[in-house]
Protein backbone atom coordinates (compact mmCIF):
# COMPACT_ATOMS: atom_id res chain seq x y z
CA UNK A 1 0.00 0.00 0.00
CA UNK A 2 1.49 3.46 -0.87
CA UNK A 3 1.98 5.71 1.83
CA UNK A 4 2.18 9.93 1.37
CA UNK A 5 4.47 11.69 2.95
CA UNK A 6 4.75 15.40 2.77
CA UNK A 7 5.39 18.56 4.90
CA UNK A 8 2.21 19.66 6.04
CA UNK A 9 0.09 22.55 7.93
CA UNK A 10 -2.72 21.66 10.34
CA UNK A 11 -5.54 23.85 9.52
CA UNK A 12 -8.81 22.15 11.52
CA UNK A 13 -9.15 19.58 14.54
CA UNK A 14 -11.70 17.45 15.25
CA UNK A 15 -12.13 14.91 18.27
CA UNK A 16 -13.37 11.59 17.21
CA UNK A 17 -14.66 9.38 19.94
CA UNK A 18 -13.06 8.23 22.90
CA UNK A 19 -9.54 8.59 21.87
CA UNK A 20 -9.13 9.30 18.16
CA UNK A 21 -8.60 12.85 16.21
CA UNK A 22 -9.53 13.37 12.93
CA UNK A 23 -7.15 15.86 11.66
CA UNK A 24 -7.50 18.31 8.09
CA UNK A 25 -3.64 18.75 7.12
CA UNK A 26 -2.73 21.75 3.52
CA UNK A 27 -0.05 19.65 2.27
CA UNK A 28 2.77 20.90 0.03
CA UNK A 29 2.45 18.04 -1.90
CA UNK A 30 -0.95 16.35 -1.83
CA UNK A 31 -3.41 20.03 -1.83
CA UNK A 32 -5.76 19.38 1.33
CA UNK A 33 -5.82 15.76 3.08
CA UNK A 34 -8.11 14.60 5.83
CA UNK A 35 -7.03 12.03 8.12
CA UNK A 36 -7.53 10.03 11.08
CA UNK A 37 -5.26 9.85 14.13
CA UNK A 38 -5.59 6.66 16.03
CA UNK A 39 -5.38 6.87 19.82
CA UNK A 40 -4.04 10.53 19.51
CA UNK A 41 -5.81 11.83 22.28
CA UNK A 42 -4.36 9.16 24.63
CA UNK A 43 -0.77 9.02 22.74
CA UNK A 44 2.53 9.89 25.03
CA UNK A 45 5.31 9.95 22.50
CA UNK A 46 3.72 9.80 18.94
CA UNK A 47 1.47 12.38 18.50
CA UNK A 48 1.92 14.44 21.71
CA UNK A 49 1.63 18.48 21.23
CA UNK A 50 2.10 17.50 17.59
CA UNK A 51 -1.81 17.55 15.95
CA UNK A 52 -2.47 21.28 16.98
CA UNK A 53 -3.98 24.18 14.85
CA UNK A 54 -0.79 25.70 12.75
CA UNK A 55 1.25 23.18 13.39
CA UNK A 56 4.27 22.43 10.87
CA UNK A 57 4.44 18.51 10.11
CA UNK A 58 6.24 16.06 7.73
CA UNK A 59 3.48 13.45 8.18
CA UNK A 60 3.33 9.91 6.93
CA UNK A 61 -0.61 8.68 6.12
CA UNK A 62 -1.76 5.80 4.24
CA UNK A 63 -4.70 6.25 2.27
CA UNK A 64 -7.55 4.04 2.69
CA UNK A 65 -10.15 2.39 0.05
CA UNK A 66 -12.95 2.19 2.61
CA UNK A 67 -13.18 5.93 3.61
CA UNK A 68 -11.39 9.57 2.76
CA UNK A 69 -10.10 9.78 5.65
CA UNK A 70 -6.30 8.55 5.68
CA UNK A 71 -4.88 7.03 8.50
CA UNK A 72 -1.77 9.18 10.16
CA UNK A 73 1.19 6.86 11.20
CA UNK A 74 3.65 9.49 12.19
CA UNK A 75 3.95 13.04 11.98
CA UNK A 76 7.49 14.98 13.02
CA UNK A 77 6.88 18.47 14.24
CA UNK A 78 8.63 20.76 12.62
CA UNK A 79 7.33 24.26 13.75
CA UNK A 80 4.64 24.76 16.26
CA UNK A 81 4.13 28.74 16.19
CA UNK A 82 3.99 29.27 19.65
CA UNK A 83 3.31 33.07 19.22
CA UNK A 84 0.10 32.29 18.10
CA UNK A 85 -1.15 30.24 21.18
CA UNK A 86 -0.10 32.42 23.11
CA UNK A 87 -1.75 35.73 22.13
CA UNK A 88 -5.49 35.47 21.50
CA UNK A 89 -5.08 38.15 18.33
CA UNK A 90 -2.99 36.33 16.44
CA UNK A 91 -4.66 32.96 17.27
CA UNK A 92 -7.67 34.69 16.21
CA UNK A 93 -5.92 35.63 13.08
CA UNK A 94 -5.12 32.20 12.03
CA UNK A 95 -7.73 30.31 12.96
CA UNK A 96 -9.86 32.75 9.91
CA UNK A 97 -6.40 31.79 7.98
CA UNK A 98 -7.04 27.93 8.52
CA UNK A 99 -11.47 28.14 7.86
CA UNK A 100 -10.16 30.48 4.53
CA UNK A 101 -8.05 27.54 3.29
CA UNK A 102 -10.16 24.49 4.24
CA UNK A 103 -13.59 26.40 2.79
CA UNK A 104 -12.01 27.80 -0.61
CA UNK A 105 -9.68 24.11 -0.80
CA UNK A 106 -10.90 20.68 -2.43
CA UNK A 107 -9.46 17.34 -1.15
CA UNK A 108 -6.66 16.11 -3.15
CA UNK A 109 -6.25 18.90 -5.44
CA UNK A 110 -2.35 19.85 -4.82
CA UNK A 111 -1.10 23.21 -4.72
CA UNK A 112 2.51 24.13 -3.84
CA UNK A 113 2.53 27.48 -4.41
CA UNK A 114 -0.82 28.19 -1.79
CA UNK A 115 1.32 25.69 0.41
CA UNK A 116 4.00 28.19 0.67
CA UNK A 117 1.62 31.08 1.33
CA UNK A 118 0.38 29.56 3.89
CA UNK A 119 3.08 28.78 5.51
CA UNK A 120 4.72 32.39 4.83
CA UNK A 121 1.27 33.94 6.67
CA UNK A 122 1.65 31.37 9.60
CA UNK A 123 5.59 33.16 9.81
CA UNK A 124 4.11 36.56 9.82
CA UNK A 125 1.25 36.39 12.01
CA UNK A 126 3.91 34.73 14.64
CA UNK A 127 5.78 38.40 14.35
CA UNK A 128 3.42 41.38 13.11
CA UNK A 129 1.45 43.35 14.60
CA UNK A 130 -0.30 44.34 11.76
CA UNK A 131 -2.65 40.65 11.73
CA UNK A 132 -5.66 42.69 9.73
CA UNK A 133 -3.48 43.49 7.09
CA UNK A 134 -1.72 40.36 7.14
CA UNK A 135 -4.93 38.43 6.54
CA UNK A 136 -6.45 40.28 3.92
CA UNK A 137 -2.93 40.34 2.20
CA UNK A 138 -3.07 36.37 2.69
CA UNK A 139 -6.84 36.53 1.83
CA UNK A 140 -6.66 38.35 -1.93
CA UNK A 141 -3.20 35.78 -2.43
CA UNK A 142 -5.50 33.04 -2.05
CA UNK A 143 -7.78 33.90 -4.48
CA UNK A 144 -5.69 35.14 -6.95
CA UNK A 145 -3.88 31.42 -6.88
CA UNK A 146 -7.26 29.67 -6.88
CA UNK A 147 -8.16 31.91 -10.13
CA UNK A 148 -10.94 33.38 -8.39
CA UNK A 149 -9.87 36.76 -8.05
CA UNK A 150 -12.35 39.76 -8.24
CA UNK A 151 -11.32 42.00 -11.95
CA UNK A 152 -10.32 44.90 -11.11
CA UNK A 153 -8.53 46.09 -14.17
CA UNK A 154 -11.72 47.60 -16.45
CA UNK A 155 -15.92 47.52 -15.93
CA UNK A 156 -16.74 43.96 -16.38
CA UNK A 157 -19.73 44.81 -18.98
CA UNK A 158 -18.13 47.69 -21.35
CA UNK A 159 -14.43 46.80 -21.16
CA UNK A 160 -13.72 49.97 -20.68
CA UNK A 161 -10.36 50.66 -18.74
CA UNK A 162 -9.87 52.38 -15.12
CA UNK A 163 -10.18 56.10 -14.94
CA UNK A 164 -10.66 57.81 -11.56
CA UNK A 165 -13.97 58.92 -11.71
CA UNK A 166 -15.51 56.00 -13.11
CA UNK A 167 -15.07 53.34 -11.04
CA UNK A 168 -16.95 53.50 -8.17
CA UNK A 169 -19.14 50.10 -7.55
CA UNK A 170 -18.41 46.08 -6.86
CA UNK A 171 -20.61 43.77 -8.13
CA UNK A 172 -20.65 40.27 -6.19
CA UNK A 173 -22.56 38.71 -9.13
CA UNK A 174 -20.05 40.17 -11.89
CA UNK A 175 -17.01 39.41 -9.37
CA UNK A 176 -15.41 42.87 -10.04
CA UNK A 177 -16.01 46.45 -10.86
CA UNK A 178 -18.44 47.83 -12.63
CA UNK A 179 -18.04 51.38 -14.23
CA UNK A 180 -21.05 54.14 -13.20
CA UNK A 181 -22.15 54.43 -17.10
CA UNK A 182 -23.00 50.69 -16.49
CA UNK A 183 -24.13 50.40 -13.18
CA UNK A 184 -27.94 50.26 -14.22
CA UNK A 185 -27.23 47.02 -15.98
CA UNK A 186 -25.69 45.26 -13.24
CA UNK A 187 -27.80 42.30 -12.80
CA UNK A 188 -27.98 42.68 -9.04
CA UNK A 189 -26.92 45.09 -6.43
CA UNK A 190 -23.17 47.03 -6.44
CA UNK A 191 -21.60 48.58 -2.99
CA UNK A 192 -19.68 51.53 -3.31
CA UNK A 193 -15.26 50.94 -3.97
CA UNK A 194 -12.74 53.67 -3.86
CA UNK A 195 -10.09 54.47 -6.01
CA UNK A 196 -7.79 53.41 -3.10
CA UNK A 197 -9.54 50.03 -1.96
CA UNK A 198 -8.87 49.14 -6.15
CA UNK A 199 -5.41 50.07 -5.92
CA UNK A 200 -4.48 49.09 -3.20
CA UNK A 201 -6.00 45.50 -4.48
CA UNK A 202 -4.00 45.89 -7.34
CA UNK A 203 -1.12 46.11 -5.67
CA UNK A 204 -1.62 43.37 -3.04
CA UNK A 205 -2.24 41.10 -6.16
CA UNK A 206 1.00 41.72 -8.41
CA UNK A 207 3.81 42.13 -5.75
CA UNK A 208 5.32 38.75 -4.09
CA UNK A 209 3.56 37.43 -0.54
CA UNK A 210 7.60 38.34 0.57
CA UNK A 211 7.48 42.17 0.20
CA UNK A 212 3.56 42.60 1.06
CA UNK A 213 4.54 43.92 4.15
CA UNK A 214 6.40 46.97 2.67
CA UNK A 215 2.74 47.92 1.48
CA UNK A 216 1.41 51.21 3.55
CA UNK A 217 -2.42 50.93 3.10
CA UNK A 218 -4.40 53.62 5.94
CA UNK A 219 -6.75 51.89 8.07
CA UNK A 220 -10.04 53.64 6.20
CA UNK A 221 -8.76 51.53 3.38
CA UNK A 222 -8.40 48.17 5.02
CA UNK A 223 -11.55 48.61 6.41
CA UNK A 224 -13.35 48.90 2.75
CA UNK A 225 -11.37 45.95 1.74
CA UNK A 226 -12.18 43.79 5.24
CA UNK A 227 -15.59 44.52 3.93
CA UNK A 228 -15.18 43.95 0.37
CA UNK A 229 -13.47 40.26 0.92
CA UNK A 230 -15.90 38.99 3.57
CA UNK A 231 -18.96 40.19 1.18
CA UNK A 232 -17.43 38.25 -1.97
CA UNK A 233 -15.92 35.12 -0.08
CA UNK A 234 -19.33 34.87 1.59
CA UNK A 235 -21.37 35.39 -1.20
CA UNK A 236 -18.96 32.70 -3.55
CA UNK A 237 -19.01 29.86 -0.57
CA UNK A 238 -23.15 31.04 0.46
CA UNK A 239 -21.98 30.22 3.65
CA UNK A 240 -20.80 32.37 6.70
CA UNK A 241 -17.21 32.33 7.70
CA UNK A 242 -17.21 32.29 11.43
CA UNK A 243 -13.92 33.27 12.27
CA UNK A 244 -13.88 36.78 10.47
CA UNK A 245 -15.77 38.99 12.81
CA UNK A 246 -13.95 37.80 15.61
CA UNK A 247 -10.35 39.01 13.81
CA UNK A 248 -11.73 42.00 12.52
CA UNK A 249 -12.47 43.81 15.37
CA UNK A 250 -8.97 44.38 16.26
Amino acid sequence: MSYLQSRSIVIKVMDYGESDKIITFFTEDFGKVNGIAKGAKRSKKRFVNKLEFFSLLEITAVPSRQSSLCRIDSAVLLSSYPPLRENYKRYSAAMLVCELVDQWTRENDPDEVLFHLLQWCMEELTRTADFVATVLFFHVKLLKILGIHPQLDHCLLCGERQQDSRFLRFSLVDHGIICKKCESSSPSGTAPISLAAVKSLQMINSLPYEKLQRLKISDPTLSEIAVIMKNYTQFQLQREIVSWNQTMKF
